[in-house]
C-alpha cells in the first residue's frame, strides 16, 4: 500500500486519499497480525501472547507504512 498523487492535484481529494490510506494500512495491519498470532497461538498453545505480539508487530508495522505514506505526501505538496 501507499500514497500516490493524483493526476488532478485537487488538494481536498489528496487529502482524502491520504487519510483513508492511513486508516486501512494501519487497520489491515493489526487486523493481519492479530489473526497471525491467533493462529499460531492455537498450534502452539500459548494463548494469548503471540496473538498480543501479533498485535504490536502489526502496530508497528502499520506505523511505520504511515510515516512513509506521509513523507511521500508532505514531498509532493512542497
Amino acid at each position: 500500500m501507499g500514497y500516490k498523487e493524483p493526476k488532478n492535484k485537487s488538494p481536498i481529494l489528496s487529502a482524502i486519499s491520504v487519510t483513508t490510506v492511513i486508516g486501512a494500512e494501519l487497520a489491515i495491519m493489526v487486523t493481519v497480525g492479530f489473526y497471525a498470532g491467533k493462529f499460531l497461538d492455537a498450534g502452539l498453545g500459548t494463548s494469548p501472547w503471540l496473538m498480543v505480539a501479533g498485535i504490536l508487530l502489526g502496530v508497528a508495522t502499520g506505523t511505520w507504512g504511515i510515516i512513509k505514506t506521509l513523507n511521500r505526501f508532505w514531498k509532493d505538496v512542497q
